[in-house]
């Protein structure tokens, strides 16, 4: 502004505004705005940006921070699912590499893991972008997104002593969204060589160092498949008593309960999924004789009834696709979209690989092109295996060392 001469003077505006050396900078923006800018960017440039200055880092580091930033991921429509492509043309544990496969592009981009042997390690059902690994001693969890890992305190099954066989367990990892804590349920089913089986389970909190024993579930025999949803982790078994069962943990009292399966599945024909919120069971076994997926969608965890939701594909979908059924990997997006997809589990040297996305609404089939640097490192090879894990991969920023 100017006085009374005429003559420019400079307020206190402008040095608010101008830097001691004259150089234009930006006036401060509220928290509220920042935050509403750094909360649409990707977690590398955020993991970046917690450099720039001790206010930024304990803005991104907030944990409100992170729960603002899942919440916009788990909005997204665009999905990911975790896979792993290996070489199958030689004996022995093989090459295994892990990518994010993008559903709509088609793009693999490398996803870094925890070194752990391929061959035993079980890479469970996770939530929110995290991810349990279990090779029957060791259980970790790991955010692929910040690449982080948090080992878990060894633990054993209390087992009788006289109690002798061969013994495999998993992990796997929950949500609890009363109390907002991360859960993981390890389970071990021990083989009698007499036949029976015995099955042991404990439950951690994470950020503590001691394991529950979970000591009312009435699951006896070997697992089938698991997956976790906010609340409670799902376990596909069998019962002695009951046949085919679900067994849910409710991890807020960590107790189990027990749903059986619509009548005339099998356990063993069925997987878990999520489907639209909801518990699903996927049956496939008829879809290269009549095009036909069927969904079992446990609508009201109540009444404990099960709706049949039957799609049939366009019949030219095996002409597209040109292999059999028992080479693809059937995966459902958590986001509600309505999809279906239908993932190969083959790649021959040197051909295309795709995969299809089926929408329950418009009842049509969309083609995408698998590409990206997986198939040119693994070119040397004859066969690889791509395995899409049934899970989708969410960005999350929130570090394990603040669950």
């Amino acid at each position: 502004m100017a006085d009374k001469s005429g003559k420019k003077v400079r307020s206190k505006e402008d040095d608010e505004v101008s830097g001691r050396d004259g150089e234009a900078v930006s006036p401060e923006l509220p928290v509220s705005i920042i935050t509403d800018i750094l909360v649409r960017l990707p977690v590398k440039t955020l993991l970046r940006f917690k450099c720039v200055s001790r206010p930024w880092r304990s803005l991104i580091s907030d944990p409100s921070f992170a729960s603002s930033f899942l919440a916009r991921s788990l909005a997204r429509p665009a999905v990911t699912s975790l896979v792993s492509i290996s070489d199958l043309s030689q004996p022995g544990p093989s090459l295994c590499q892990f990518f994010r496969l993008d559903h709509q592009t088609g793009l693999c981009a490398p996803v870094p893991l925890p070194d752990m042997p391929s061959d035993t390690a079980e890479i469970s059902e996770g939530i929110h972008g995290f991810i349990c690994l279990d090779d029957g001693g060791l259980t970790c969890v790991c955010n692929p997104s910040t690449r982080e890992v948090a080992a878990l305190p060894l633990t054993s099954p209390d087992f009788p002593d006289d109690l002798q066989g061969e013994m495999s367990s998993f992990a796997t990892l929950g949500y609890d969204s009363a109390s907002k804590q991360y859960k993981v349920l390890k389970t071990w089913n021990l083989y009698s060589p007499y036949g029976g089986v015995a099955a042991a389970h404990k439950v951690l909190t994470l950020g503590t160092n001691s394991w529950r024993t979970v000591d009312d579930c009435p699951i006896k025999f070997p697992w089938d498949d698991c997956i976790s949803e906010e609340g409670a982790i799902h376990i596909l078994t069998r019962d002695s008593m009951r046949g085919n069962i679900v067994g849910t943990l409710d991890l807020a009292s960590e107790k189990f309960r027990m749903l059986l399966l619509p009548e005339g599945v099998r356990a063993v024909k069925v997987e878990l999924k999520l489907f639209r919120g909801h518990l699903a069971l996927l049956e496939c076994r008829r879809l290269w004789d009549d095009d036909t997926i069927t969904l079992y969608v446990l609508d009201d965890y109540r009444s404990r009834a099960w709706k049949e939701l039957r799609m049939v594909l366009p019949r030219s979908w095996k002409e597209d696709i040109g292999f059999p059924p028992r080479s693809l990997r059937i995966s459902i997006p958590h986001n509600g979209s309505g999809d279906i997809l239908l993932i190969p589990t083959i790649i021959y040297k040197q051909s295309e690989a795709y995969l299809f996305s089926y929408n329950v609404e418009s009842k049509r089939m969309k083609k995408v092109q698998i590409h990206g640097p997986p198939f040119h490192i693994f070119y040397q090879y004859r066969t690889l295996s791509l395995e899409c894990r049934p899970f989708d991969l969410v960005d999350n920023i929130l570090s394990l060392n603040h669950v």
